[in-house]
Formats: structure tokens, C-alpha cells, sequence
């Protein structure tokens, strides 16, 4: 299962440049730039509703791909010492594929997304102590808009794929260490 979430992220990884060709976020402060590019890759770019259809069903397949993996290695027992820290680098890395999912819902600028999108805001800001601070960082500004949607874009595109190969990294470089366990 852990060979299949490695080739799912590269899926996702190489899908997700091909789109950012073609994706426009926030053109000159008009977020509906976002979704009229969404429309030119599915009706103009030539297979941008394969490679869109792909980097969607990826990402869902994607989490259920992590969740079996991670039910494997609760089931062999290998979150066990000595490997422990290697199964905390794994379960942030699945709260890091969340945020891929919540960031990318967003991207399409349409109404499903805006309101999903702000239901996930609204729960950021919950947050004991820095939910207020987090949901205003998160959101750009007072209402969710163009400053919402570049920042969606940019922990989307950039952030959060820096961390995920950081943290692939961290995780492949303790497997070897460690070993894979079998099941006890």
C-alpha cells in the first residue's frame, strides 16, 4: 500500500503541473479568473479533462490509499517501537494530504467549492485559542474572495508540496533504517 500512496502522490505531483499551466487563480483581483480557466482546461486544452479527472479521482483515491496503508501498519504492529516516530511522520503526512484536499476543493472558484470552503473556515477559526488568528491568516480578509483563493493557491502549490516531499523523505530514509515489519 505504501508503493501505491508513493505513486499516487507522483500522479497527483505531475498532474497538478500540467494543470498550474493552464490554472489562473486571481487575474488583476478577479478570483472568476479561476473559473473561467477551469473551463478552458476541460473545453479547450487538449486532454485537460483526462488530466483534470485524474488529479481529482487521485486525490480521493489517494486518502483511501493512506487510510489502508496506515490500517496495515496498525494491523503488523510496526507504529511499535522502534518505530514510532516513523508512524508520527506518516500520520502528519495524512493531515498533510488533507489540507491538499481542502486547499484544492477551493480552486475551482464555483459555488460548491466557495461554500464547502468556507464550512472548512469556519471550522479553522473553532480552533481553541489561535482559531481566530488561523481562520484570518487562512482567509485573506474579512469575507472569503481573491485574497482566500491566492492563499488557498499558494499553501496548495507550493507549500504544501515542499512539506510532503520533506516529510517523504524523513519517512523512506526511517523504513530503511527500521526495515518493514511483518505482521506479529
Amino acid at each position: 500500500f505504501g508503493g501505491m500512496v508513493f505513486t499516487l502522490i507522483v500522479f497527483q505531483i505531475l498532474t497538478g503541473i500540467f494543470l498550474s499551466f493552464y490554472y489562473v487563480p486571481d487575474a488583476g483581483g478577479n478570483p472568476a479568473a479561476a473559473w473561467s480557466s477551469v473551463q478552458y482546461i476541460m473545453k479547450d486544452v487538449y486532454m485537460g479533462p483526462l488530466i483534470r479527472g485524474v488529479h481529482f479521482w487521485g486525490a480521493n483515491l489517494l486518502i483511501v490509499m493512506i487510510v489502508l496503508h496506515m490500517a496495515r501498519v496498525f494491523w503488523t504492529g510496526s507504529y511499535r517501537a522502534p518505530r514510532e516516530l516513523n508512524w508520527m511522520v506518516g500520520v502528519i503526512m495524512l493531515f498533510l494530504i488533507i489540507a491538499f484536499s481542502l486547499t484544492g476543493y477551493l480552486l475551482p472558484w464555483d459555488s460548491t467549492s466557495y461554500w464547502a470552503s468556507e464550512v472548512t473556515i469556519q471550522l479553522i477559526g473553532l480552533a481553541p485559542i489561535v482559531g481566530d488568528a488561523l481562520r484570518n491568516v487562512v482567509q485573506g480578509s474579512p469575507i472569503q474572495g481573491g485574497a482566500t483563493l491566492q492563499r488557498f493557491f499558494t499553501i496548495h502549490v507550493f507549500i504544501l508540496p515542499a512539506l510532503i516531499t520533506i516529510l517523504m523523505y524523513i519517512h523512506f530514509r526511517m523504513i530503511r533504517k527500521s526495515g518493514i515489519s511483518e505482521p506479529m
